[in-house]
């Protein structure tokens, strides 16, 4: 019977996030040399038949070779301590985000202002190539804008089923895994101590391999944890990333 009953929780993860309770969520990305860090504070809160949630950027950081970081911390770097809120329903999708182009406006500016800043230009010329380069940014689609910073609060957010035992898994082309084709692999679902469930999955392509090991709590439907290591292969080269995200209750 408690077998029953731990298969049963674990294999119907619902959204049901602590409400008013200030989580600390840090996501970090090596990629290749390169290593970035953008930390926040997330909170939930009912909204009705579904939730708000509010974040707070509170680093955006980007450390580089040459040292000239990266633009799109750079963007997320304007938004630091400033309060967004987005609007989800009862399942944790993305409804709205307030203010959404005021922010946007300001995270075009930043990304176009740190890209002119690395040329050697008269202080006229670098305003004029900050327009161009934020000329198309500006002209992104509402969906595209807020998909960009809908990751901010869906990162968190589990999007697998958590029965234990392993089976097969076939993950759809996404330019994410930076393939045109369907990943296809394993996956290993295991009870932790504690309540979480520890997710591993193995999946390739031709030129792709990913691995990736998540930990998830199914009485909130959030993840504790998550390690993603990407490895792209072309033209004999070999690309490696690796992305964390780590989510705690924030202790002030």
């Amino acid at each position: 019977m408690l077998l029953a009953a731990i298969v049963l929780q674990a294999s119907a993860v619902s959204f049901a996030p602590p409400l008013d309770t200030p989580l600390r969520v840090v996501s970090e990305r090596e990629d290749g040399p390169r290593a970035f860090r953008l930390e926040r504070e997330l909170r939930f809160v009912r909204d009705g038949t579904g939730y708000r949630a509010e974040v707070t950027l509170r680093a955006a950081t980007g450390e580089t070779p040459d040292g000239s970081g990266a633009l799109y911390e750079a963007g997320y770097a304007a938004l630091v301590g400033t309060p967004i809120t987005f609007h989800l329903d009862g399942a944790g999708t993305l409804l709205a985000i307030d203010d959404m182009p005021a922010l946007w406006e300001r995270y075009c500016a930043r990304v176009a202002d740190v890209a002119a800043a690395r040329h050697a230009l008269a202080p006229a010329d670098r305003v004029k190539l900050a327009a161009r380069i934020a000329t198309p940014l500006r002209a992104l689609p509402p969906e595209r804008q807020r998909v960009m910073f809908a990751s901010l609060v869906s990162a968190v957010i589990a999007d697998q089923g958590m029965a234990p035992g392993t089976g097969p898994v076939r993950l759809p082309a996404s330019s994410a895994y930076g393939s045109a084709a369907p990943l296809d692999g394993m996956r290993t679902v295991t009870p932790l101590p504690g309540g979480l469930f520890r997710s591993s999955t193995s999946a390739a392509a031709d030129a792709v391999t990913l691995e990736e090991v998540t930990e998830i709590d199914p009485r909130t439907g959030l993840i504790a944890r998550s390690t993603k290591t990407l490895q792209l292969r072309s033209a004999g080269l070999e690309k490696r990333t690796v992305t964390r995200i780590t989510v705690e209750p924030l202790i002030r």
